[in-house]
């Protein structure tokens, strides 16, 4: 059951990436969202799967990392990259914009991601990385909007 825990938590190892983990399963999200992402209601059911999966393995898996939200746990940036992209023009600056965007706002944890990621639950694992995406969808969102009234 351990290794299962391991799996899903880590999506697949991305989380023992050395020194960006949280990126690399960021990477392993906008892989996610390329494959089913074509099709809203299967990047609907992508999403509602890897949540699901995530509540039900985080608590585990911070017992076997020994800590909360421990880096290797990564499934919560694969779901925030996921929504990062959604809605957004499907040009290659607008994504890395909101991959760039989403780990910034992952990393520097602006009000009120940090109170939201101390929730003493596995929802505080996977909301603030949530939020980080709509923070990061949002602005992608608001910069498109002049941009593409500029020609970009």
């Amino acid at each position: 059951m351990k290794t299962l825990v391991r799996l899903i938590s880590t999506f697949f190892y991305a989380g023992y990436v050395p020194k960006i983990p949280g990126t690399a399963g960021s990477v392993c999200g906008l892989l996610i969202f390329f494959l089913v992402g074509h099709s809203l209601s299967a990047t609907i059911i992508a999403l509602s799967v890897l949540t699901a999966a995530a509540l039900m393995v985080i608590r585990e898996a911070e017992d076997i990392f020994g800590q909360k939200d421990s880096r290797q746990i990564v499934i919560d940036e694969v779901i925030g990259m996921m929504i990062a992209l959604l809605f957004i023009p499907m040009k290659p600056v607008f994504i890395i914009l909101a991959f760039v965007l989403f780990r910034v706002f992952d990393i520097t944890k602006p009000f009120p991601i940090r109170r939201i990621e101390k929730m003493e639950s596995p929802w505080g694992v996977v909301l603030d990385d949530v939020l980080a995406a709509v923070y990061a969808n949002i602005s992608v969102q608001i910069i498109a909007i002049f941009a593409l009234k500029s020609g970009v």
